[in-house]
């Protein structure tokens, strides 16, 4: 980390406790059922935009009410390039992960996972494509991370063991997004997110990965009409993802580690110190461990793949009934 936990262990400065980022998170969720379902419903797109305010708003009474130092609680610093990139990068391996993850969970539960994604892409087409961008994309990496990765994260920080902080970020981020369906994703995401901001004690990366998380799903569902949107989400539904897309999506993980691994060697480098990409006195173990972890995935959904195409009729069925649409959901859901 750039400032580590030195600078949160100085007794001349307020720190926020772990009390004040749970009492944050509880009042959120209530409020969830209470007035922002009623501003959602009522608004639409622009309830979502009041949501994101709300949250900004409430991270930003905790820290006042609580006396928290606003530079130590929302840490804005100039980023460097290798950090930008490493953190693109991150966002690119962590949802790599996500992917297979995602797609197993909609092959077991397509009406819960398609008729959900379906609501949110009328919501999201309900508004011009700039202004979608800037509530779905802009607003959440910067109200949300103020409250996940600014509140709730720093009130942690006397935990002391990062990937204890990172673990309890990861399913609070889950909890967070309301569905049981997407609930390992999302905390995946959140772990990820959270080990981020504790390399790096700088909010402009972790806004960044959600930026980049959240605009490539919004740019892909523009361009696609609700009816046929539904249409494709109610075959899907019905009919299941075929076991050769299955495939295509676990084989994506192969990505993940190799993507991970470069994302953390670059944020943890210092500027102007050599580091080597891989650790002498580990480089065996780390080439081989990453090359097993890729090609895992490689081949399981390499099976899977000639599995759906050979034996599973499903696949076929999809492309008669309507390839195009089927697979702008599939990438609309889940790129």
């Amino acid at each position: 980390m750039e400032n580590g936990y030195n600078d949160f262990m100085n007794p001349h400065k307020k720190k926020l406790k772990p009390v004040h980022g749970i009492l944050l998170f509880v009042l959120v969720m209530v409020s969830y059922y209470t007035i922002i379902a009623w501003m959602q419903m009522r608004f639409g797109m622009y309830g979502l935009a009041m949501t994101e305010l709300y949250l900004l708003l409430l991270s930003v009474g905790i820290t006042v009410l609580a006396g928290g130092d606003f530079a130590e609680v929302f840490p804005v610093k100039k980023p460097s390039w290798s950090k930008i990139f490493g953190t693109l990068l991150l966002w690119a391996g962590a949802y790599a992960l996500v992917l297979p993850a995602t797609m197993v969970i909609a092959w077991l539960f397509p009406e819960q996972m398609f008729g959900t994604s379906s609501a949110l892409n009328d919501i999201i087409a309900s508004v011009p494509l700039l202004v979608s961008i800037f509530i779905t994309a802009v607003m959440p990496a910067v109200c949300e991370e103020a409250m996940h990765r600014g509140v709730i994260l720093h009130s942690l920080k006397s935990l002391k063991r990062e990937w204890v902080i990172v673990l309890i970020m990861g399913i609070l981020f889950g909890l967070f997004h309301g569905s049981v369906w997407r609930f390992v994703p999302t905390a995946l995401l959140g772990g990820a997110l959270s080990w981020l901001m504790l390399r790096t004690e700088n909010m402009v990366y972790p806004a960044l990965f959600h930026f980049a998380n959240n605009f490539l799903p919004t740019l892909l569902s523009f361009g696609q009409t609700n009816s046929d949107t539904a249409a494709s989400a109610e075959y899907l539904m019905e009919a299941g993802i075929p076991v050769a897309a299955l495939g295509i999506y676990v084989a994506v993980g192969c990505a993940a580690p190799f993507a991970l691994y470069t994302a953390g060697y670059l944020i943890r480098r210092e500027k102007g110190r050599k580091v080597p990409y891989f650790p002498k006195e580990h480089q065996t173990f780390w080439i081989v461990f990453l090359t097993v972890c890729s090609v895992v995935p490689a081949m399981i959904g390499g099976i899977l793949f000639l599995y759906g195409v050979f034996f599973d009729d499903s696949l076929w069925q999809m492309i008669r009934q309507s390839p195009i649409e089927n697979f702008s959901v599939f990438l609309t859901n889940f790129l």
